[in-house]
């Protein structure tokens, strides 16, 4: 009987840490700024900021959900606003990733909703003869794909990096530089078609695990 209460406290104790071992379950929520590099505005670098949460459906499988914000200056002449929301998938890499003091690399891909909106700066208008304002807007569906990678402080507590190429589909909206009558350079906004557009994104975020839905 002895022998029995020892073997069965035994196994207990291995499935308790193999339990707390696991990341399953866990809630994260983020903060993070975004880059971009959106070619059909002239391959100007855009800036922004946003947030995400994160759930760990087992220690090699998770998801993120995601919301950005991006401005990009365009060469002085007029701005690109952007805003994401969506989710992707996350696979690690790595047999035991969340180790505390390590990398764990992983892949990304999903999906988001997209919209754009470009807006000139005051210029002169050579048709209407008069100085004004233009911008166009447009919605968009998107999907990405990237590597990324968490850095552990703790095992609640991480700073994380990725890069990914985004695709839309949807309405196409271009800007280019032209010059007007009085030899003045402003940005012309043109909205064709619909067309696949792509641009490179990159993040860096701040994460802190805020729930653990398995109660290890």
């Amino acid at each position: 009987m002895v022998i029995v209460m020892c073997l069965a406290g035994t196994v207990y104790g291995q499935e308790t840490a193999s339990v707390k071992n696991t990341h399953a379950g866990e809630i994260s929520f983020g903060v993070r700024t975004t880059g971009s590099l959106f070619s059909s505005s002239g391959n100007y670098f855009g800036v922004g900021a946003g947030w995400q949460v994160r759930y760990r459906i087992d220690d090699k499988l998770g998801s993120e959900w995601f919301a950005d914000w991006i401005t990009t200056d365009i060469g002085g002449f007029g701005y690109r606003y952007d805003a994401h929301i969506g989710e992707s998938m996350i696979i690690y890499l790595l047999k035991k990733p969340g180790q505390k003091m390590r990398f764990s690399p992983y892949i990304l891909g999903g999906f988001c909703g997209d919209y754009t909106k470009i807006q000139t700066n005051l210029y002169f208008d050579d048709e209407q003869q008069m100085y004004l304002k233009q911008s166009k807007d447009r919605w968009s569906f998107a999907t990405q794909l990237g590597l990324g990678t968490h850095f552990n402080f703790t095992e609640r507590f991480d700073l994380s990096f990725s890069g990914q190429y985004v695709l839309h589909f949807g309405k196409d909206i271009d800007s280019h530089h032209a010059t007007n009558s009085h030899g003045e350079k402003y940005l012309q906004i043109e909205k064709q078609g619909s067309a696949l557009e792509g641009h490179f994104f990159f993040t860096i975020s701040a994460n802190f695990v805020i729930a653990d839905l398995s109660r290890k």
